[in-house]
């Protein structure tokens, strides 16, 4: 099984067996139901989480324009004097979007032409929407994987060596409209979590919040977005992890559409941590794609890989973070290098730390 819209996938060791899970976002926001199962709240208090004066007036202007100025290539000619009523470069910028519309709406890609050419966006939507459109034949869509619409999925590996479609039963379905996804151990308690951002309207009277899901180690997850202090209703396309205070847990900065960087400090981890991070002379330098494995005396064994990204328009710092619950050190770390290789450190590390494992070699350019 496939999504038919990905926009966030990432892969992670979430039952703690050495193997990774799948787990796939998808533009499913408009779904039939799915605002039901969503946090929302009314569009008009969009702007009221914002707390700096500037940025809100920036927030409310441009929801003001949208009460107006409605998506779907729909020409409404009196937006013409709506536009005309706005300040540089919002005017120029709306009159070419209403040319645009113009031009779809009256299928005639000649328009296109109309728009300045310094009106680059809306230029590359138009002349975008007529572009030839080949449908598949009804042999390639035999041959097709099947499609899972209206969700998120996650893939979980089998014995057998195949993965199993088990999102629902594992309670994270439920995504909207996600164009990224954070898989980390929001509390420390050595089991990956799971922050899913949204980025739509759903529909265009009411916004959904983010979503973080707490693995409970059982294979399955609860939502605890509240509890947490993750509610926000402000769009948001992208977000980064980092351990920006240095405190052992893992915080988030976001990047929501209409609104400044947000940034949410995490106070609700009672576990340890460990961190690394890697210098590696042979391959690439920070060591991306690698994968580490860290064993505690409890017998808990956790699985890493180092990924630069997995989402739309975000990365995260490349520093791998593992919750060690109340181990207060690691007996072993063993990393396989993503150019081939291993290292083993044994004799234990102490929690609380982050530690560099370099390898020696050529430089490399």
């Amino acid at each position: 099984m496939t999504t038919q819209t990905t926009m966030a996938f990432k892969t992670a060791d979430l039952a703690n067996t050495g193997r990774q899970d799948i787990y796939v976002g998808q533009i499913a926001g408009r779904s039939s139901g799915i605002a039901n199962k969503l946090k929302t709240q009314p569009l008009e208090l969009y702007c009221d989480g914002i707390g700096r004066a500037s940025d809100k007036a920036i927030c409310e202007k441009n929801m003001a324009i949208k009460q107006w100025y409605k998506s779907g290539h729909s020409f409404d000619p009196s937006n013409a004097t709506r536009c005309a009523e706005l300040p540089e470069p919002d005017k120029s910028e709306c009159r070419a979007m209403l040319v645009k519309d113009l031009a779809i709406q009256s299928k005639d890609s000649s328009i296109c032409d109309l728009i300045a050419v310094t009106q680059e966006r809306a230029r590359q939507l138009c002349e975008i929407h007529f572009r030839p459109v080949r449908q598949p034949t009804q042999a390639e869509l035999d041959k097709a994987i099947p499609q899972i619409q209206r969700r998120n999925v996650l893939l979980s590996p089998k014995g057998d060596g195949s993965y199993e479609e088990h999102a629902v039963p594992a309670g994270v379905e439920i995504g909207g409209w996600t164009w990224d996804v954070k898989v980390e151990d929001v509390n420390n308690d050595g089991w990956k979590d799971i922050y899913v951002l949204n980025g739509t309207w759903i529909p265009n009277e009411i916004s959904p919040s983010k979503i973080l899901f707490m693995n409970d180690g059982t294979g399955k997850f609860k939502e605890q977005t509240v509890p947490a202090g993750m509610e926000d209703y402000l769009i948001t396309a992208a977000a980064v992890a980092i351990d920006f205070d240095n405190d052992g847990d893992q915080d988030f900065i976001t990047v929501p559409v209409n609104g400044p960087p947000m940034a949410y400090v995490n106070g609700s981890a009672d576990g340890n941590s460990i961190a690394f991070e890697f210098r590696d002379g042979l391959g690439n330098q920070f060591g991306i794609g690698n994968r580490l494995e860290i064993k505690t005396a409890d017998g808990l064994t956790q699985m890493r890989e180092l990924q630069s990204g997995g989402g739309f328009m975000s990365f995260d710092a490349p520093v791998l973070h593992f919750g060690t619950g109340k181990a207060e050190r690691i007996e072993s770390a063993t990393v396989h290098w993503s150019t081939g290789g291993k290292t083993t450190i044994d004799g234990g590390l102490d929690a609380g730390s982050l530690y560099r494992i370099a390898r020696e070699g050529a430089a490399t350019r």
